[in-house]
């Protein structure tokens, strides 16, 4: 149509032009004023910058035949004068390179705007699944597309009927789980501030009305669900809930359950015979094995005011109260926004309670817990760690200058790759490649590595 013409038309244009970025420093501080990046299949997007002292480093990652990471180094002067400065390919002072799968660079909805929180998933059937929240001028909606035989997508189905809230930060993303008979959950929060979820069935085909979740109609903070279907087809999700809070406050808030089966919703108060609040913005985790057992955990707070991981595991009618993880860490008086996830028997999560990000794994209450690639201080961990789907025993961790895919092996973690982009915020991994998504600007960025 008229519109994608015009779109690729600019698109030409934008490809005869060197890839650049324009920079101010103030201060001896470096701040992106803009982006500018060729619009194609083999570039993408500046994927960071630091400044070591008065040197700005920038370092692209370029998804072309074989794809790399190219480095550039940009003197920037002292004082509050304005340093610009044109990148070019032919000046990289580094050039890293990854290796590449057979098929070329994986990309959907490049030419969208608008996109945030996407999430990639393998479905039992094999196909993938593609989940992304979307700004428009009419609010912010939430759509899902599957892999059709082909290799291309189906058109885009819309989940919500009433828009979303629209904070897209990743802790807030819609929590998605796919069941071995092609059903799918997905919950999000509403503008309302209500919890909602839509099930969906034939491996995305179809998607019922969403139902709400929060069985009361109080104005109130409410946040972060996470959804996992249990072996029995039912819905199960966790969220924050602050509607005991004073108006617009996020604590105290509590931990609830709610659970959806032919969509009856029956909910619950998970942290009800606790005093003290539950952490209002680090994002949950919920799952369950094959045997129907429920794994919880959650950012709890303790009456010293530690906020730390507890869990809640059981049978989904008999669970159990909330117990630490650890003992006591990390000492704050707000939200890290930095969820856990349960992992080969422990719980892995995101801890800054010494001044810098580290990745913590613990197993026992009354042993601290493992600081895990600690040895990597050139590390800065950005996203929490989440599981890769189709193969969940690797988990993603999010990181500058690159992210890396972590697995539980011989008694200990081990990296099993640690070049990936630090845009990646989803991972599926398939047919010996590892299919890698995220959002920068409203951008959906997606590459395929090698396995």
């Amino acid at each position: 149509d008229a519109a994608t013409a015009a779109f690729n038309q600019r698109r030409d244009a934008q490809e005869q032009r060197a890839l650049h970025t324009r920079l101010t420093g103030m201060l001896g501080k470096l701040t992106l004023k803009k982006i500018e990046t060729v619009s194609s299949d083999q570039v993408r997007l500046l994927a960071d910058a630091t400044v070591p002292g008065k040197l700005a480093e920038l370092r692209f990652t370029l998804l072309g035949d074989p794809p790399r990471i190219e480095t550039f180094r940009v003197g920037i002067p002292p004082g509050p004068e304005t340093a610009s400065r044109e990148a070019e390919s032919s000046e990289a002072t580094h050039v890293a390179e990854m290796p590449a799968a057979d098929a070329g660079p994986f990309a959907f909805l490049t030419a969208a705007q608008g996109i945030h929180q996407s999430q990639l998933l393998v479905q039992a059937d094999h196909s993938l699944l593609l989940v992304w929240v979307q700004k428009g001028s009419d609010g912010t909606g939430l759509y899902a597309a599957r892999e059709q035989d082909d290799g291309s997508f189906s058109a885009p189905l819309q989940i919500n009927r009433a828009p979303l809230n629209p904070y897209v930060g990743d802790e807030a993303r819609p929590s998605v789980a796919v069941a071995p008979d092609g059903s799918i959950a997905v919950a999000w929060t509403a503008a309302t501030g209500d919890i909602m979820l839509a099930v969906g069935s034939d491996y995305g085909r179809r998607f019922e009305p969403p139902v709400k979740l929060n069985q009361d109609d109080k104005q109130a903070q409410r946040t972060m669900p996470s959804v996992a279907i249990s072996p029995d087809g039912v819905a199960h999700a966790v969220w924050l809930d602050a509607r005991t809070a004073p108006e617009g406050m996020e604590e105290p808030s509590n931990l609830y359950l709610a659970s959806v089966s032919a969509g009856v919703v029956e909910e619950r108060n998970l942290t009800a015979n606790q005093e003290t609040t539950v952490c209002g913005c680090c994002r949950p985790f919920i799952a369950f094995d094959d045997g129907g057992h429920c794994d919880i955990a959650f950012r709890n707070v303790s009456e010293a005011g530690y906020r730390d991981i507890s869990r809640i595991s059981g049978t989904i009618g008999a669970l159990s109260e909330p117990q630490p993880t650890s003992p006591p860490i990390w000492k704050l008086g707000g939200c890290p926004s930095a969820g856990p996830i349960v992992a080969e028997g422990g719980t892995l999560w995101k801890d800054a309670s010494t001044g810098d990000w580290r990745l913590l794994w613990a197993t026992d209450a009354k042993r601290d817990p493992l600081a895990l690639f600690s040895d990597r201080t050139e590390l800065a961990f950005t996203t929490p760690p989440r599981s890769i789907s189709g193969k969940n025993e690797w988990v993603l961790v999010g990181a500058n200058p690159n992210g890396l895919i972590a697995t539980f092996d011989d008694g200990a973690w081990q990296i099993v790759r640690d070049d990936l982009p630090p845009w990646a915020t989803s991972a599926a991994a398939r047919d010996g490649q590892l299919i890698l998504l995220g959002n920068r600007k409203g951008q959906l960025l997606t590459a395929r590595l090698a396995l």
